[in-house]
């Protein structure tokens, strides 16, 4: 088996691994751990301070976003919110109501139309389904993240996740773009 094969099926098993521990969290302490990463979050100089924010809007297990950006749509800030257009394919858009939010063909709410945002993000919130402490993100496998990091002015990239998330190590590919800060319900990794 070659490294790349070997990296690929170490990242499938660490995938279910990290999604099983994640479902595995009762949802009231789902939600109870999700209020105290939100309450860091509006807390922080650099969402405070932001214009435009990238905010990924939570599903299954995530950290619970919803109300996050509710309350930064009603502060006035910029909202933009991530639509999957293909398998290759994440684009940022804006988001004014959540009102104007469907379910796509994976059950994540998203904006209907597909109208692409281009202007720079101050302050961008993302999901995934492992961290370590130096910053490294394992996602779904998709790629979308990094994909768009690399190829946007993303500002400071803030991770979002539970503690059972923070991990020793990951399998790192060249591709993987690490995040500048990590919110669990226990603390605040600046790296």
């Amino acid at each position: 088996m070659t490294r790349h094969n070997t990296l690929i099926v170490q990242k499938k098993q660490l995938r279910q691994r990290l999604k099983q521990l994640r479902a595995s969290i009762p949802e009231h302490t789902r939600e109870i751990y999700s209020n105290r990463i939100t309450q860091q979050v509006l807390e922080l100089a650099e969402i405070k301070a932001a214009k435009t924010i990238f905010a990924f809007i939570s599903w299954s297990s995530e950290v619970y976003t919803h109300d996050l950006i509710r309350w930064l749509i009603q502060q006035k800030k910029n909202i933009v919110v991530p639509k999957i257009l293909d398998k290759e394919t994440m684009i940022a858009q804006r988001l004014d109501s959540w009102d104007d939010l469907i379910s796509d063909k994976l059950g994540i709410l998203a904006p209907a139309k597909a109208e692409k945002f281009e202007g720079p993000v101050d302050v961008i919130l993302t999901p995934g389904l492992g961290f370590t402490e130096q910053g490294h993100r394992i996602g779904f496998g998709a790629g979308y993240y990094d994909r768009w990091f690399a190829s946007h002015d993303a500002g400071v990239k803030i991770a979002i996740a539970f503690e059972i998330q923070i991990v020793d190590q990951l399998p790192l590919e060249v591709t993987d773009i690490p995040v500048d800060m990590i919110i669990t319900e226990e603390r605040i990794l600046r790296l």
